[in-house]
């Protein structure tokens, strides 16, 4: 039987491949526009909106700042998700810095073996967030035409986040505390890996993108989604279902670009899935996330079902708030249009640059007098060629 299975995957394995090469062939067009989409997407979504978070993430796991980052938050981490305290600035980050933020720090840690791998596999379960940025000013001021809304998606989101955490943990005993924590690296050289473990991390994350975007547009342009309307026409009118199982289609691949499409759907049928599609993420996420933890070998089959869990929770708990908020019901703008973030111009960001180089030069300064110094002897001025 399992041959069996293993040689009905591998034939349809080739015929997708075979499917897919006919398609670049004869639908030449069709892959441009959504390369073109994806591409637009990175440049206006993805890279403003994650590159600085990952490339401070990796900083701060890194140096000293995620051993005192990890003092005040010990208590949530140790006493509440049963994890070690070192895992306090996962836990925050993920919060903050959007989806991949918090499996780039989990991979950091497990690198430098400061947490196992079954903390690893629970963590990564509620440690996959979308960041404010996201939730509040694309899909809620600019998608559903209230900021209020975004925040209330915003709220729940994490919120069932935390409770998938605190579940998964409630007959799991306090890890014991470290009696020596392991000493971060210097800021300037935790900088340095830093910066050039987020750059690699965002082509991944751009790759995935583009490859979800081109297939969206290849579906789309196929009329497949017209042709399975019928399985929602119990539900919705057939003018509403072909829309509409495209946006499902669409939000499970890719969150950005499933987002954008169920806001465009009528009546409250936004409502119920753009919670679900922020909370799931999307495969393209998730294989994402799997590609930077994949020389780990963790097992993402309990992560997988907590995506599912987190988006129905989300949905459920959404809508009726939601609902009440008078201006999520107004008119949604249109899906086409882009979704725009914050850029690297803004004040806050800047003003966290700014920051950033401060901290990094005055790493990078001398930090006491040399030996001849300390002895009276003048110092011999050391040539650089």
């Amino acid at each position: 039987m399992k041959r069996l299975l293993h040689a009905g995957g591998q034939a349809l394995y080739c015929a997708v491949c075979v499917a897919l090469c006919a398609a670049l062939l004869f639908r030449g067009d069709t892959v441009r526009e959504g390369v073109k989409a994806g591409l637009t997407a990175c440049a206006q979504v993805v890279i403003p909106s994650l590159y600085l978070f990952m490339a401070l993430s990796g900083t701060i796991a890194q140096s000293r700042t995620g051993e005192l980052l990890s003092r005040p938050l010990s208590l949530l981490t140790r006493r509440v998700l049963k994890l070690p305290a070192c895992m306090g600035p996962a836990v925050l980050l993920s919060a903050i810095g959007g989806y991949p933020v918090g499996a780039k720090t989990i991979a950091i840690l497990l690198e430098r073996r400061q947490i196992a791998r079954e903390d690893a596999e629970r963590a990564l379960c509620f440690c996959c967030n979308a960041g404010p940025s996201f939730v509040i000013t694309a899909v809620g001021a600019h998608l559903l035409a209230s900021a209020r809304a975004g925040a209330i998606l915003l709220f729940i989101h994490l919120l069932c986040s935390l409770f998938i955490g605190i579940f998964l943990s409630l007959r799991l005993p306090v890890p014991a505390k470290r009696e020596r924590p392991a000493e971060g690296l210097p800021f300037g050289e935790a900088f340095i890996l830093g910066v050039n473990g987020a750059t690699s991390g965002i082509l991944t994350i751009c790759a995935y993108v583009v490859i979800f975007s081109a297939l969206g547009a290849l579906l789309r342009e196929s009329g497949i989604f017209v042709r399975l309307s019928f399985l929602l026409s119990p539900l919705l009118p057939p003018s509403e279902a072909a829309e509409t199982l495209g946006a499902l289609f669409l939000g499970l691949m890719e969150v950005t670009t499933g987002c954008m499409a169920a806001a465009a759907l009528p009546g409250r049928l936004p409502l119920l899935l753009l919670p679900f599609f922020i909370s799931f993420a999307g495969l393209s996420i998730f294989f994402q996330i799997r590609a930077t933890l994949q020389p780990y070998r963790l097992r993402f089959a309990p992560f997988l079902f907590c995506r599912v869990l987190h988006g129905l929770l989300s949905a459920l708990l959404s809508y009726p708030l939601l609902r009440l908020e008078s201006s999520a019901a107004a008119a949604f703008k249109s899906a086409a249009a882009a979704i725009p973030y914050r850029t690297p111009n803004t004040p806050s960001v800047t003003l966290l640059m700014l920051a950033v180089s401060a901290m990094t030069l005055w790493s990078l300064a001398p930090s006491g007098k040399t030996k001849e110094e300390a002895g009276g002897k003048p110092a011999k001025k050391k040539i650089n060629r």
